[in-house]
């Protein structure tokens, strides 16, 4: 009879017991998603380069690795070497900002957002963005008639480039992807400093788009086959325009590439659209739309509703690993598709939905992503990130999100943490690559990128489940 009495009793206490730990194994979690998060922004804020030594490297970026990770004929044997670029150095800021307007208490961030800031507008004409610097070439680029003075060219700062045509293949023009990364950097500028920099027109965008063209990269025909997509091209500058284009003539001039008179040949001096011929890359379309979300130029550019379909017709073609010319990493899709959809583009509902639904039948049993086995080793940590990324801007917009999912993973990623100097931070991942013959070999690493991705997911997080709350 006594313990008929007592059992209410054990009930009630056994079910107080549960919610306190319950409770205080929440408020642990989120202590130590901070203690993180603080420690990873000391790395940081310690990592980024203070001093410039001219074509060398610069006040303001972070240590990068280029590296060409196999012998490739025409660039020469394998080597790594510190490399400054505008996409890694805008990333870094701009997730770094998104921080800050999540908790305007982290004064200490102020500094190295200016510092960063001032080396992203050096990548500036005009509010297009270059992906390199405008420098002195390394050798001479002509046969005959060398120029003198030698004009600057768009390079890297420190890769070698071992002849003459690998040198002109450099010099890229301005590009879509930089543009949107480096105007989006101006407006957390704008906001953060109480700044008026001029931002990027839409306009700029949709005078290319991949409607009624002369000409189409090698890489879309073979893997895409969606031309006249509408939707917006990667290189803003003009390629090479065809009386009559057909497959036959792209093929015959990306093979005859070394032979003078090939539209697909890099000229001394001159910008280079890579093979002479523009292209439509899923990733970039998807920064774009962010861009002009976030601007509140959606609505107005011409290119957003093609863009919009492009997306979600790749999407649902399901084999997405050749999808992006530029992104090798198995689930930078689902970054930057997802990030665009929190960012207002609405009309991306149905496709984050494909890739939620993809990303949450690929987890590892540990919790972990990977992509292939040649990126990286699998590239688990990135992977990770990318992956956990997606979930929680998918979840910020009302998607049915797995909270199972993202403690694993979010539990993964704080298993592969290092330490040094007493500050943590991840190992590199590879979040860009050189792109069609060199997408699966040419990679662009950084523990600063890879650290700032994953403490931007951890305070994004935070902010979430206190919303929810």
């Amino acid at each position: 009879m006594k313990i008929k009495k007592a059992t209410p009793f054990l009930v009630l206490f056994s079910a107080f017991l549960f919610n306190f730990f319950s409770l205080y194994s929440q408020k642990t979690d989120e202590y130590l998603l901070k203690s993180q998060i603080d420690s990873a922004l000391q790395f940081i804020k310690s990592t980024q380069i203070k001093e410039t030594v001219f074509a060398k490297y610069y006040a303001g970026e972070w240590p990068v690795e280029m590296h060409l990770t196999t012998p490739y004929f025409f660039i020469g044997r394998k080597q790594k070497a510190q490399d400054s670029n505008c996409f890694t150095v805008s990333a870094i800021h701009n997730a770094l900002s998104e921080i800050y307007l999540l908790d305007t208490n982290r004064k200490d961030l102020l500094p190295t957002l200016k510092l960063a800031y001032d080396d992203i507008r050096s990548y500036n004409e005009d509010n297009l963005y270059n992906f390199w610097k405008k420098l002195p070439p390394t050798r001479k680029l002509k046969l005959f008639n060398e120029p003198h003075p030698q004009p600057l060219v768009h390079r890297p700062t420190n890769f070698n480039l071992r002849s003459r045509f690998i040198h002109n293949t450099g010099n890229v023009p301005k590009d879509a992807d930089d543009t949107s990364l480096g105007n989006l950097a101006t407006l957390y500028n704008n906001r953060i400093f109480d700044s008026k920099n001029d931002l990027a027109s839409c306009n700029r965008f949709d005078e290319f788009l991949d409607f009624e063209r002369k000409n189409r990269n090698w890489f879309n025909v073979l893997f895409h086959r969606d031309g006249n997509s509408g939707a917006y091209m990667t290189w803003l500058y003009p390629e090479y325009e065809y009386n009559n284009w057909n497959v036959l003539k792209t093929a015959i001039n990306t093979l005859l590439i070394f032979v003078p008179g090939s539209s697909a040949r890099p000229e001394a001096y001159e910008p280079w659209v890579p093979f002479g011929a523009n292209d439509v890359d899923v990733v970039v379309n998807a920064n774009v739309l962010a861009y002009l979300a976030k601007t509140r130029q959606l609505e107005n550019s011409k290119g957003h509703t093609d863009a919009i379909k492009l997306i979600e017709n790749r999407l649902r073609k399901k084999f997405w690993y050749n999808n992006s010319v530029y992104y090798p990493n198995q689930f930078h899709i689902h970054f930057t598709v997802a990030k665009a959809f929190a960012s207002g583009v609405d009309e991306l509902r149905v496709s984050s939905e494909i890739i939620l639904k993809d990303i949450e039948e690929k987890q590892n049993a540990d919790g972990s992503f990977q992509s292939q086995s040649f990126i990286n080793h699998f590239d688990r940590v990135q992977s990770t990130t990318n992956a956990l990324s997606a979930l929680i801007d998918c979840k910020s917009k009302g998607l049915a999100v797995s909270e199972t999912v993202m403690q694993k993973a979010i539990n993964f990623i704080i298993s592969q943490k290092k330490v040094k100097n007493d500050q943590i931070y991840w190992e590199a991942g590879v979040y860009f690559s050189g792109g069609t013959l060199l997408r699966n070999i040419l990679f662009w690493k950084s523990e600063a990128y890879t650290t700032v991705a994953v403490t931007n997911c951890f305070q994004r997080y935070l902010a979430l489940k206190s919303t929810k709350e």
